[in-house]
């Protein structure tokens, strides 16, 4: 590999990309069809702009940290020239000839990833390991956090996390709760979704409540940007155990016994960071495997699901 990545976005997310790039000593290089820049205060990291996709050879893979609405017209023009991608999640913010895309991307033999770094902590890889899915009786995963502080300095209106044609609002914000659910439960067979715009000025949903069946398994998920304090909590119940983790305090709790954890290499940027190194070993072992890329329709037909 050449050392050289490139990423489309300039925003919060393509900036702690940026930072585990260099860290890993990849020359980056920022793609801004609009010439923004990104803001690394005083951070020593270079940064290296282009404002045309020509030469994609020379780069190892792309990430795609954009605006969702903008994922897939790149993503064919990446998979076109046979470029590894790691995309942000979701892939998309409606239903798309995903079949099409596919087919290309098998024909070329590349690897798309989407960007689902949750599932590198160590106790949900402890939850997936350690549960038998048959044993599970019903689950319920919760959510929430004040958007004034979610994104710093970057409240306006027209940003797509608060635009809902643009991948916005509380379900695809959240989207990895239905990618965790998907994983650690199992597919799901049934969604019905209430939802709500707490202020009307506003033009995007920012609470839900979905009740999901999957099997003759029960549960319900709960998620909200209006919180005015952070809370992820994840309930599993089983034959024999209940499991809760608790995300925001760092608690893992089975029956009445309750572990503190040590979450000092579980950060977001530490987990963002996991996940790339991940996406980067499946390269080098030339790892094309279709899962990541099915498993992101999965996750976005039921998004769509719980947006109808």
């Amino acid at each position: 590999m050449t050392n050289k990545a490139l990423i489309i976005g300039t925003g919060s997310i393509a900036k702690k990309h940026v930072i585990n790039l260099h860290a890993l000593k990849y020359k980056t290089y920022i793609y801004s069809s609009t010439k923004n820049k990104i803001n690394l205060e005083n951070k020593k990291v270079e940064l290296n702009y282009i404002y045309d996709l020509k030469n994609l050879k020379d780069y190892d893979f792309a990430i795609l940290a954009n605006s969702t609405n903008k994922h897939i017209n790149i993503l064919n023009y990446l998979v076109d020239n046979k470029i590894h991608t790691y995309c942000e999640k979701p892939i998309n913010n409606k239903i798309f000839n995903h079949n099409s895309l596919r087919k290309k991307i098998v024909k070329k033999k590349i690897l798309v990833f989407i960007g689902y770094q949750l599932l590198q902590h160590k106790i949900i890889k402890y939850l997936k390991k350690k549960i038998d899915k048959k044993r599970i009786l019903s689950f319920n995963f919760e959510v929430g956090h004040d958007l004034t502080k979610w994104r710093t300095g970057k409240q306006g209106k027209n940003r797509y996390f608060m635009n809902q044609s643009k991948g916005g609002g509380v379900i695809f914000e959240l989207i990895h709760e239905v990618n965790l659910i998907q994983n650690l439960i199992g597919k799901i067979d049934y969604v019905k979704t209430l939802k709500k715009k707490s202020n009307k000025k506003n033009n995007f949903e920012d609470l839900a409540v979905s009740v999901i069946k999957i099997k003759n398994i029960i549960g319900s998920l709960n998620q909200d940007m209006v919180s005015p304090v952070y809370y992820r909590k994840i309930k599993i119940l089983t034959k024999k155990k209940l499991f809760i983790f608790d995300m925001a305090n760092n608690t893992l709790q089975i029956n009445d016994k309750v572990i503190r954890i040590n979450n000092s290499k579980d950060s977001y940027q530490n987990l963002l960071k996991k996940n790339l190194q991940f996406f980067i070993r499946l390269i080098k072992k030339k790892d094309t495997n279709m899962k990541y890329f099915d498993q992101s329709i999965n996750d976005l037909k039921t998004a769509i699901k719980m947006h109808s």
